[in-house]
């Protein structure tokens, strides 16, 4: 029996060259805008490299081996992995330098590891500790012949975050411990992207206080002389990259240590949270803009109440961790396309979004609605294949995914 087709793809088809409202697509459909697509690859490929910092994209948020060999076409130094698991997705598509930016110290995952580094000869594999228990498990976990291998990151945190040293002096105890090997100290990580404060400001303070920690510990491990070959600072999310390159590379001057952003959002950018937060987005703290190039379209199911419209798409097909879809346009069966004023999306279950309309909103059954979304990682994760599409809806490519 032949296999299922992706959701949202045609059955029995190519879809290459076919269009995504010819009648084929059982919607609801994600698709990814080419244009802005490549648009947003380029520019933060051309932004790291014209201020002399590293690049390692997040791979969680495609998981797209077509989108992240585009990454590394561009210039990226690393892929960023969250899992041991991830870690094998990304080197079973080839990817030659891989940073897991999490500890590893459960006996599967450590497996995997193991099985990794022997079966790749050529690969890099860098990872975090932040305890001496994390750092003992990770290396008892691991065959001796391969942690010679192994590039351990000290991780700091920031106190009601997630993972990472609280106290700096732990932290340089902890790089000592790394140094005396066998493993490999590669230097010192953070994620800033935690920080959420309602106030701009007081977001960027705290952010700009973990950059000086980082840079200290930094400074700490040269003037010590613990540092392995070419270490590595590496901080930066979706949300606060300008600040990392405005700020650590400056600090870091002098050292051996470079600066290495992990960003993986800007790949599609959003209509939400990074719209609102990305520096490249609505804020505009730096030049360069992102496009939005992740969208969803489903159709309307109902208008049951003349204030309620009911579409076809819901937590299964669109993230709602960090902010509900966004109703951004009204396309007829007979193929007109307007924008949608004063509709938001006030609720969703599995497999349906609640919109407020105006009661006099021309949207009716039938007619399709082109979402935004806030947060892609949780998007990109519903589809095992997208259509990369042109303004038309003509579909160019299909990015798959291998979550």
């Amino acid at each position: 029996m032949a296999a299922d087709p992706p959701k949202g793809l045609p059955p029995g088809t190519d879809p290459i060259g076919a269009n995504l409202f010819d009648g084929t697509f059982p919607l609801p459909t994600a698709v990814l805008d080419a244009a802005a697509l490549s648009h947003n690859l380029t520019t933060m490929a051309g932004y790291c490299a014209a201020h002399g910092v590293l690049l390692a994209p997040h791979g969680k948020t495609t998981m797209s081996p077509q989108l992240i060999g585009r990454q590394l076409d561009l210039g990226a130094w690393a892929v960023t992995a969250a899992t041991a698991w991830q870690a094998g997705v990304l080197a079973s598509s080839g990817v030659p330098r891989i940073l897991i930016a999490n500890q590893v110290v459960d006996a599967g995952s450590l497996a995997l590891l193991d099985r990794l580094l022997a079966g790749r000869a050529d690969i890099e594999v860098y990872c975090y500790a932040d305890s001496p228990e994390a750092l003992a498990a990770l290396l008892g976990g691991l065959a001796p012949a391969r942690l010679a291998r192994l590039r351990v990151l000290v991780e700091l945190g920031v106190t009601g975050g997630r993972t990472g040293l609280r106290d700096d002096g732990q932290a340089l105890a902890l790089a000592r411990r790394i140094a005396a090997g066998p493993a490999v100290l590669a230097g010192v990580a953070a994620f800033e992207g935690i920080i959420d404060e309602p106030d701009l400001a007081a977001g960027l303070a705290r952010v700009d206080t973990l950059l000086g920690r980082v840079a200290g510990l930094c400074g700490a491990i040269d003037a010590a002389g613990l540092a392995g070959t070419e270490p590595i600072a590496t901080v930066g999310g979706s949300a606060y990259f300008d600040r990392v390159v405005r700020l650590l590379p400056r600090a870091l001057a002098g050292t051996a240590f470079r600066t290495v952003l992990r960003s993986g959002c800007y790949v599609t950018h959003d209509a939400g949270s990074y719209h609102a937060l990305s520096p490249f987005g609505a804020g505009g703290r730096e030049a360069p803009r992102l496009r939005e190039a992740l969208h969803v379209w489903a159709p309307v199911l109902s208008r049951p109440e003349p204030g309620l419209a009911i579409a076809g798409l819901g937590r299964r097909d669109a993230s709602a961790d960090a902010g509900l879809p966004v109703p951004q346009m009204r396309r007829t069966p007979g193929g007109g396309c307007e924008p949608l004023a004063s509709t938001v999306v006030t609720a969703v279950n599995d497999q349906h979004a609640y919109l407020a309309v105006p009661p006099s909103t021309a949207l009716a059954v039938s007619d399709l609605v082109r979402f935004g979304i806030s947060h892609p990682c949780t998007t990109f994760d519903k589809w095992r294949a997208i259509p990369v599409v042109d303004p038309d809806g003509t579909v160019v490519d299909v990015a798959r995914t291998s979550f």
